[in-house]
């Protein structure tokens, strides 16, 4: 294997055209993504081909579809290889699923973390380059009940979906305050109206030991400390790393990909349970973890001198733009008797015109590309490259990308830098420009402002 490079990317919410415009930051955007051996992006939205219904999408919202000529247009960007798995993937159903993954075979853009069976979803999907190749993991915590792809059995085939990564969630409590969540629920009824779950299974479903109780579909575990913690699905978690252990075999580079919306204690960090996962990914041979979903930066930690990006935010982001808009989404903003809504005064009712969900929030509209360079399998350089969405423009002119001016390059640096120093990850916004990773990672790695000037030092 050779030099080899690697550009990553956080969500793509592609919906119109000419992703890439004619500004000279966006052209040099345009340039970096072409020059690199792989470059990778999750697409969140469904392109539709005619396959299909809407679902019910209360993971997320509201559905995210586009027309199929989309994904055209994300090529046309740079992009080279797709993670797939989120929360978005099957707002057309199983049918939907099936229709991507059969638009995106037959245009030759290779893809994981969606499939026709539960194995399918979890393999990786290997991309060659002359000087080597890369083999990519796509997986996702979000999803609704149902989403995930399933195996199958021996009289029926698998389910369609998406590649899992379940978690439990649990709310320490004292014994004092389990003491009174027992009583709520045998004040209010809801543990006689369990009478026949007892009978059938000969215990209760809500009580499985002394000191645990299942309530309001939350799991409450008497502690010493009040806390709430989450951990990874014991059986995805294995499955997920057997099939890094098999792209390590295979591949020069192993990329894992985890679409996450589950905070940990504050919206900056990651639960539990996504730390747990990344360091496991690593240990089982992934060179690089890359997160997404939260729609906003997370930090950058080096387990054994391999990055975890906790979450790379947006790169497209034309959700406001969509033209597919499901009825039961439309009847959110719809008064009875009022006609129907065109997809644009849904978008404005939905947003306050702006006022909330994401327009008035400067940190949705920043993000990161990260161009990871390798020599001979060892990781040597990493360029972060500050992200410009166009916060406070017009709504068809912001979400598409463009490289970072000067200070807000800065803006960006200096915010991801206080993300990361959680992890024990130093980087020095306007220094010499060496990264310094730990002694078992002897290169040093760099990054560069959107003039290709040192903008960063970062320690591990």
């Amino acid at each position: 294997m050779s030099r080899l490079t690697l550009a990553l990317s956080g969500d793509c919410m592609a919906t119109r055209g000419a992703l890439i415009t004619s500004a000279p930051a966006a052209e040099e955007l345009h340039g970096l993504l072409h020059s690199a051996d792989f470059a990778f992006t999750n697409l969140e939205v469904v392109p539709a081909t005619g396959r299909g219904h809407p679902v019910h999408n209360a993971a997320s919202g509201g559905g995210l579809i586009a027309d199929a000529g989309v994904v055209d247009e994300i090529t046309r960007a740079g992009f080279t290889v797709l993670g797939c798995a989120n929360n978005h993937a099957l707002d057309l159903g199983t049918e939907g699923v099936l229709g991507t993954t059969d638009l995106l075979t037959a245009k030759g853009i290779p893809h994981a973390g969606i499939g026709a069976d539960l194995t399918a979803a979890r393999r990786p999907v290997y991309v060659d380059r002359p000087g080597g190749s890369l083999a990519v993991i796509s997986c996702s915590s979000t999803f609704l009940p149902g989403q995930e792809a399933a195996a199958p059995s021996p009289d029926l085939p698998g389910r369609p979906g998406l590649n899992p990564l379940r978690y439990t969630a649990t709310l320490h409590v004292t014994p004092a305050q389990l003491d009174v969540l027992r009583e709520i629920d045998g004040d209010t009824g809801l543990r006689a109206r369990r009478a026949e779950a007892r009978t059938l299974l000969g215990f209760d479903p809500a009580m499985p030991g002394p000191d645990r109780l299942t309530l309001f579909g939350t799991r409450f575990q008497a502690a010493d400390t009040p806390g709430f913690t989450t951990a990874c699905d014991p059986k995805d978690l294995d499955d997920i790393a057997r099939w890094v252990a098999e792209a390590r075999r295979r591949a020069d580079l192993v990329l894992v990909s985890v679409h996450s919306h589950e905070p940990g204690p504050t919206p900056d960090t990651p639960g539990e349970f996504l730390r747990e996962f990344a360091h496991r990914m690593i240990d089982e041979g992934a060179d690089v973890v890359v997160g997404h979903g939260p729609h906003l930066l997370r930090g950058l930690e080096l387990h054994h001198g391999k990055p975890i990006f906790y979450s790379l935010g947006n790169i497209v982001s034309q959700i406001e733009l969509a033209d597919h808009i499901p009825a039961e989404d439309y009847a959110k903003v719809t008064a009875p008797g009022a006609p129907h809504p065109t997809p644009g005064h849904y978008f404005a009712t939905l947003s306050a015109n702006g006022r909330r969900l994401f327009a008035p929030h400067r940190r949705y509209w920043q993000s990161l590309l990260p161009v990871l360079t390798f020599d001979a399998g060892t990781l040597t350089t990493i360029d972060l490259h500050p992200i410009d969405l166009g916060h406070g423009h017009p709504v068809h002119h912001r979400g598409r990308p463009r490289l970072a001016d000067a200070p807000l390059t800065k803006e960006i640096l200096t915010d991801f830098a206080a993300l990361s120093e959680g992890y024990g990850t130093r980087i020095e916004v306007g220094g010499t420009g060496v990264v310094e990773l730990p002694t078992s990672c002897p290169k040093p790695l760099h990054t560069t402002d959107v003039a290709g000037n040192p903008a960063a030092r970062v320690a591990g």
